[in-house]
């Protein structure tokens, strides 16, 4: 997997990360984020070393949904595309669209 492309993609828009969860195991889809356009300002995070991508196994990142960083395992990504971020601001609805997971990563059951 192309860890360098994700990032560029996440700095330059939105990325669809699926992922297994080290907590509970189970796969998510995420709605990930690096460009600050889409990041609130007083959440931004100013590069630091702390910050470098390449220096950790963990890929930091914005979720557009929960509005915070979350820390991803590189090693547990199964699979990413680009996203545009949708007009929609009911962020369930849209994800129901786009996957059959929820936001915690179990199947969805409300229709």
């Amino acid at each position: 997997m192309d860890l360098d492309k994700i990032v560029e993609k996440m700095q330059k828009g939105i990325v669809l990360l699926e992922y297994t969860s080290l907590v509970s195991g189970n796969q998510k889809q995420r709605e990930l984020t690096l460009c600050h356009k889409y990041i609130p300002e007083g959440k931004r995070i100013v590069n630091s070393e702390k910050w470098k991508q390449d220096q950790n196994d963990k890929m930091i990142c914005y979720d557009i949904e929960f509005g915070k960083w979350d820390d991803i395992d590189k090693d547990t990504i199964l699979s990413w595309k680009s996203i545009e971020l949708p007009k929609e601001k009911n962020f369930k609805k849209v994800q129901r669209q786009l996957t059959d997971l929820n936001h915690d990563g179990t199947e969805d059951t409300d229709d």
